[in-house]
């Protein structure tokens, strides 16, 4: 099963980064120091962080729903709430480890620290925590993307009816 083809990237983005949004709405104003957390909230919206991450990184849309897979596991395993202060390090993390996880070659390191706004030695750090949250379970099984793309695509169905 394969996300491409069924929504527009730019528009799958926006559903993710909506979701998202809906998240940090409903943790509110909650703290919890974690590794994931910056000094403070990047000013990049989210759905333009995603479509810097999606554009820079050469990743396609499977990618990126592998990456919410491996966030949401993150999140359970290590028990982080999703604040303002560690969405775009948390997706920057998801991001990188899916992509290596997914593709043949990929970029150095220093590239993917541009990109997503860190330095190389912050970018080096999240992506061992991540993997160490994760468990070094990344092998997302295919009824669990099945689920996660319908789920993305039922709400981006729903959000073109509204419009």
């Amino acid at each position: 099963m394969s996300a491409t083809g069924t929504t527009s990237t730019f528009a799958m983005l926006k559903v993710v980064a909506g979701l998202l949004h809906d998240v940090l709405l409903k943790n509110g104003g909650r703290k919890q120091k974690t590794w994931y957390d910056g000094e403070k909230a990047p000013g990049i919206p989210l759905d333009e962080y995603l479509k810097r991450l999606v554009r820079y990184t050469g990743c396609d849309m499977d990618t990126v729903i592998i990456a919410i897979i491996y966030i949401d596991r993150i999140c359970i395993n290590a028990n982080i709430i999703i604040t303002e202060n560690n969405v775009h390090r948390l997706l920057l993390a998801g991001f990188i480890v899916a992509i290596k996880w997914r593709q043949d070659r990929v970029h150095a390191n220093s590239h993917y620290a541009t990109v997503g706004g860190v330095t190389l030695k912050e970018l080096n750090r999240l992506e061992r925590t991540a993997l160490n949250d994760l468990k070094w379970e990344t092998h997302v099984k295919t009824t669990e993307y099945a689920n996660y793309l319908h789920h993305f695509e039922g709400i981006g169905e729903c959000e073109d009816r509204v419009v």
